[in-house]
C-alpha cells in the first residue's frame, strides 16, 4: 500500500504529546512490512534533524489560498533512518518561528509577554489549515499513479484535510482516515463560528453548517461529513465517544456521534518496546540495565539511587528541567510513587495533589516523584507541596527524556488519575520498567488488568485514590511476592500483546484493507454502470 501519515508531531523529529509516538511507530512498522510510507510534518524551530538523511531542501513549492490571501510553502524531502520511511517537511515562517509544536515556551514569553508559557499558539488555526492545504497541494502535484491509497490524519489539527482532498479530482481513489487521539475539551482545534471557519478554510458553507457543535465548527465533524473514516486509540474510548452521557468529557461531540450513528473504529495503540528496552542502557537512557520480565530488578533499584543522588539532590542542571524539592536519602524501606505526564486538569492532577498529603501523613516511607509540565496554576500547586513536605516530594518541571524515564523507572508505582484517557502510554512505559500503574478505570487505561498487571479504581476522587494506594501499600509491605509476580506479568504482557508490529498486523492491516476494498467495489460499480455491464453468473 501507498500510505501517507499526516501529523504535527513525530517522535525523534518534532515532539509534543503522545501523538508523536503513535505517528513514528505507525510509519516505522508499516515501512518495515514493505509498504510505501511517507510522513508529512511541518518544520518547527524545535525540529531535530539528526534522524533524517538524504535531505533535499526545496524540492518543490506551492501556493495555497488561506484567509483571503496567498501563502507560499516549500517542501523538503528526507528519509528517517530510525524508521526507514520517507518524510516530506512543510516549510513556512509561521512554523519555523515556533519553539514548540502547540504551545509557547518560557523563552517565547520572555520575548513577548503576551505569549504565555504553556498556552496555545494564537495563530493555531492558521497553522493547522496552512499545513493541511500544503499537504493537499502536494497531492495535486503528483500524477494519478503516484497518489496515496490512504491518507491517515492524526488528531484534530489535521482533521480538515479529508475535506480538501474531497474537492480534488483524486477524491474517489484516495481514502482518508482521521484518528481521534483526544476529544476532550481544548483538544478539538475547532473554529469559534461559521464565519471564521469559512475565512480560514474556504470550504462550502453547507459542509461547515453540517459540522456545527455548540456554535463552533468541529474539524472531526468536517472529516465525517467529507467521507473520512474515523478511528480512535482504544476500543473502550471508541465506545465512550459514542456515549451521550459523556457530553462534557467530549465537549459535546459524543451526543452528535451517537445521534448520527457515526462509526468509529477503536484500535488500541501499540507500544514500541524497542525504544524503551530496560535491558539496554543506550536505548532506555537509564544508568543501569535490568529485566522486569525475569524479576531482575537490581538495576532498577540502582537507578533509584542514581536518580535521587545524581539528579534530584545534585546541583547539576538538566536541559529542559527545573527542579523543585529534594528527597531524603534512599533506604530499603522507601516506596516510590511517580506521576509523569501533562500537568493539566484532564490528567486529574488535583485528585493527585489532594491525595499526596493523606498518603505522606499515613506512610512516612513513601516518596512522590512528579515529572511534567502544563498549566501554571497546577504546577504551582505541586511546587507548593514540595515546600510543605520537604524530603518527601520532588517535581521535575519540564521535559528531558532521560530524566523523566528515570523518574518512572526509579519508582515502585505510577499514579494515573486521568478523568478520561483515550489510550495512555505511561502505563506501558511503567510496566516495561517494572513500575506498576495505579489508574482510574477509564478509556484506554482499561487495558490494565486489575490486580494482574496493575491496579484500577472506579470513582475518580482523592478519597478513592487514597484508599486504593493504601491497599497497594499494604500488599507491598505484607505480601511482596504478589507485587513481584505482578511486575513480571505486567512486563511480559505489554511486551507480548502490545508491540506495534502485532497491533498493525492484527488490527490496522485488516482495517486499511477493508477501506481499500470499498474503493475497488466502488470503481467496479462505476465501470459496470458506464459500460452497461450486468453481473453474470458463470
Amino acid at each position: 500500500m501507498r500510505l501517507w501519515f499526516v501529523s504535527m508531531e513525530c517522535a525523534n523529529i518534532a515532539e509534543a504529546g503522545g501523538v508523536k509516538n503513535v505517528t513514528f511507530s505507525l510509519c516505522k512498522e508499516f515501512a518495515s512490512l514493505g509498504h510505501d510510507v511517507t510522513l508529512f510534518i511541518p518544520v518547527f524551530k524545535c525540529n531535530t534533524w539528526d534522524p533524517l538523511t538524504d535531505v533535499c531542501r526545496n524540492i518543490g513549492e506551492a501556493t495555497v489560498s488561506i484567509s483571503h490571501r496567498k501563502e507560499a510553502v516549500m517542501y523538503t524531502n528526507a528519509v528517517c533512518t530510525q524508521g526507514n520511511f520517507k518524510v516530506i517537511l512543510i516549510n513556512h515562517p509561521s512554523f519555523a518561528e515556533k519553539e514548540a509544536v502547540y504551545t509557547y515556551t518560557e523563552n517565547e514569553q520572555r520575548i513577548n509577554p503576551a505569549h504565555k508559557k504553556g498556552e496555545g499558539h494564537t495563530d493555531f488555526l492558521f497553522m493547522d489549515i496552512l499545513f493541511q492545504k500544503a499537504v493537499c497541494a502536494y497531492l495535486q502535484l503528483l500524477g494519478k499513479n503516484d497518489q496515496p491509497q490512504i491518507v491517515h490524519c492524526q488528531d484534530a489539527s489535521t482533521a480538515v484535510l479529508p475535506a480538501f482532498i474531497a474537492q480534488t479530482k483524486y477524491a474517489d481513489i484516495v481514502k482518508t482516515v482521521v484518528t481521534i487521539h483526544n476529544a476532550g475539551p481544548y483538544y478539538h482545534h475547532e473554529f469559534p463560528d461559521l464565519k471564521s471557519a469559512a475565512y480560514y478554510t474556504g470550504l462550502p458553507e453547507e459542509l461547515l453548517q453540517l459540522s456545527e457543535n455548540r456554535g463552533r465548527i468541529e474539524p472531526f465533524l468536517i472529516a465525517v461529513n467529507s467521507g473520512a473514516n474515523l478511528s480512535t486509540v482504544s476500543e473502550v474510548y471508541a465506545d465512550e465517544l459514542k456515549d451521550p452521557s459523556n457530553l462534557d468529557l467530549t465537549d459535546g461531540l459524543s451526543k452528535i456521534f451517537y445521534e448520527k450513528n457515526v462509526p468509529i473504529k477503536g484500535i488500541t495503540n501499540g507500544f514500541d518496546f524497542e525504544r524503551y528496552d530496560p535491558r539496554d542502557t543506550e536505548i532506555s537512557k537509564l544508568p543501569y540495565e535490568f529485566n522486569p520480565e525475569n524479576c531482575d530488578l537490581d538495576g532498577k533499584y540502582k537507578t533509584r539511587e542514581y536518580f535521587v543522588n545524581k539528579v534530584v539532590n545534585s546541583n547539576e542542571a538538566f536541559k529542559g528541567i527545573t527542579k523543585y524539592g529534594k528527597l531524603e536519602p534512599v533506604t530499603k524501606q522507601d516506596i516510590y510513587i511517580s506521576y509523569h505526564g501533562r500537568i493539566t486538569g484532564q490528567k486529574g492532577i488535583r485528585v493527585l495533589t489532594a491525595t499526596i498529603p493523606e498518603i505522606i501523613n499515613k506512610y512516612g516511607t513513601v516518596r512522590f516523584v512528579i515529572a511534567g509540565q502544563g498549566e501554571p496554576k497546577l504546577e504551582e500547586e505541586i511546587i507548593s507541596l514540595t515546600r510543605d513536605y520537604p524530603g518527601k516530594i520532588t517535581f521535575m518541571n519540564g521535559y528531558n527524556q532521560s530524566v523523566v524515564r528515570m523518574s518512572v523507572a526509579a519508582s515502585d508505582f505510577i499514579v494515573l488519575p486521568s478523568y478520561f484517557e483515550p489510550c495512555g502510554l505511561e502505563d506501558f512505559i511503567a510496566q516495561a520498567y517494572g513500575t506498576l500503574p495505579i489508574a482510574h478505570k477509564t478509556g484506554g487505561l482499561n487495558k490494565i488488568l486489575d490486580e494482574k498487571t496493575g491496579f484500577l479504581y472506579e470513582e475518580n476522587t482523592s478519597d478513592a485514590l487514597t484508599d486504593k494506594i493504601l491497599d497497594v501499600l499494604y500488599w507491598k509491605n505484607f505480601d511482596p511476592s504478589k507485587i513481584l509476580n505482578m511486575i513480571s506479568a505486567a512486563a511480559k504482557h505489554v511486551h507480548k500483546e502490545y508491540l506495534w508490529k502485532t497491533v498493525i498486523e492484527k488490527k490496522y492491516l485488516k482495517y486499511f484493507k477493508e477501506i481499500l476494498k470499498k474503493i475497488v467495489n466502488l470503481l467496479l460499480t462505476l465501470f459496470r454502470k458506464e459500460n452497461n455491464i450486468v453481473n453474470v453468473r458463470h
